[in-house]
């Protein structure tokens, strides 16, 4: 029964590295595809385009960063 709960607990903990290991990931990516969106629309040089999507931007970033850190925390603990 010792064993069976090492194990467990061994499962878990790597578990919760992988998850954060995907969850850099995918952070990395996300502000990839944001920079990229933001590029896109200045190349256009068209100022509400611009405008609107550092907006989106800067929305998805702060939105995603709360939830990221939120579930970072339940893997950390």
């Amino acid at each position: 029964m010792v064993r069976v709960r090492e194990l467990s607990e061994q499962f878990i903990e790597k578990s919760k590295e992988g998850g954060l290991a995907w969850l850099q990931a995918y952070e990395k990516v996300l502000e990839s595809m944001l920079n990229l969106q933001q590029q896109a629309a200045a190349s256009t040089q068209v100022e509400w385009v611009t405008t609107l999507a550092n907006t989106s931007a800067d929305f998805v970033r702060e939105a995603s960063r709360v939830y990221l850190d939120a579930v970072k925390s339940q893997l950390s603990s």
